[in-house]
């Protein structure tokens, strides 16, 4: 009765992460998940007792414990230090940008994640990218999407901040060689697969995995809100939405069906959106999950005060390997001329994202003891979290731009 177990211990917790790893595991494809109900549910007429003595679905779930030791363990041959806690275990750190100007004007950030998908589509690494795209009918839903075109990739260069379940594409069975973009707690579920004795096709199919920092992500309700209530816009009138569009850091657009454009400065988006957050999101203990090969955000460490100072900064990316695998494709891609790479520091303190996140994390592992997912060390910090707006105002003053 592996589902009832999942309910008991993940779902009526409102611990789901939203990742789709269940549904991809699931021997009988009993379970369903998707943008509009992203919590994990039976399909119609499947019962609890169709899962026989199956508990995939709960073993894999990273909802309450995202695995990260053992999966360290596994990969790393050590679990991550102190200094390492909110940046994990990692080769190097890069700044790096698209060479592709096509790549580049796409992208909300340097283009990096999508480079290196067109490096690893190109030579072969990978059959087909796991991604996030729009809906054809609903231009302001996300899609998860499995695609193997460069063209198709450009198309999905966007960022994206609404919680799309992506891993139950896996259960696709056209490609033997995928690429999975992914935050967090999608990594920690592909590690928690790759932990099992025998591990699951659809993990066994993964070749490459690319994670974006994550200070939280948000329902879909957070940007239908926003096209109605802030831009006062139908959504039927919706024909394109991106969510950083233009001038980095760009702006949250909506072209309507008249091809009129309808904007909101991004730093409106971060505050808006912190209305529809889920417990499991709010309550994450990772920016990064630290499994993954290659780990990225932006080159900028406070696109909110970018946006709101209208400050110029020139779009990159932020790159850490952390992997041979990771290593070797950020190398290949800069000797194919697709990217464009540098070594540099990373300073945790100084990105507004991954602070809010561990302030917020701080704040509910106290508010709500035993309640929150495990972190990835077993003796946390002990401070006292400052609010999130505090975070984001001491870190996002002009005073503080230095």
């Amino acid at each position: 009765m592996s589902f009832e177990r999942l309910r008991a211990d993940v779902l009526d917790a409102d611990l789901c992460a939203s990742c789709g790893a269940c549904v991809a595991v699931c021997p009988q494809d009993l379970l369903r998940i998707s943008v509009d109900e992203p919590v994990a549910s039976m399909r119609d007429g499947a019962t609890h007792q169709d899962c026989g003595g199956c508990d995939l679905c709960t073993e894999v779930c990273p909802g309450r414990h995202p695995g990260a030791q053992v999966s360290e363990a596994r990969i790393f041959g050590r679990t991550r230090t102190d200094d390492e806690r909110w940046t994990g275990i990692r080769t190097a750190t890069y700044y790096g940008q698209a060479r592709d100007s096509v790549v580049l004007d796409a992208a909300s950030a340097g283009g990096a994640t999508t480079t290196l998908l067109i490096t690893a589509l190109r030579t072969g690494a990978i059959d087909a990218a796991l991604v996030v795209g729009r809906d054809e009918h609903r231009p302001w839903v996300p899609a998860p999407r499995l695609v193997e075109r460069v063209d198709e990739l450009i198309d999905c260069a966007q960022a994206n901040y609404s919680i799309t379940p992506n891993l139950q594409l896996l259960r696709d069975t056209r490609y033997e060689r995928v690429g999975v973009v992914g935050l967090a707690c999608q990594m920690q579920a592909i590690g928690k697969m790759r932990n099992l004795p025998e591990v699951p096709e659809v993990a066994a199919k993964v070749a490459l995995t690319i994670e974006i920092a994550c200070a939280s992500n948000t329902r879909l309700q957070g940007t239908e809100d926003l096209i109605q209530n802030r831009l006062r816009l139908p959504l039927v009138a919706v024909d394109k939405m991106k969510y950083r569009a233009g001038e980095y850091p760009g702006e949250f657009t909506v072209w309507d069906r008249e091809d009129q454009r309808h904007s909101a400065p991004f730093h409106e988006l971060v505050t808006q959106f912190k209305r529809f957050k889920t417990f499991r999101c709010q309550s994450c203990p990772d920016w990064w999950s630290g499994l993954s090969d290659i780990s990225i955000a932006d080159g900028d460490p406070n696109i909110f005060r970018v946006s709101r100072n209208n400050e110029k900064v020139t779009k990159g990316s932020l790159i850490l390997t952390r992997t041979p695998t990771g290593e070797s494709l950020v190398h290949l891609s800069a000797e194919r001329g697709e990217l464009l790479v540098r070594p540099t520091e990373f300073g945790e303190e100084q990105s507004l994202g991954l602070q809010r996140k561990r302030n917020r994390y701080l704040k509910y592992r106290d508010r709500y003891p035993g309640r929150t997912p495990d972190g990835p060390m077993s003796d946390e910090e002990r401070v006292v979290p400052l609010s999130d707006d505090e975070v984001i105002e001491s870190m996002s003053r002009p005073e503080a731009m230095s």
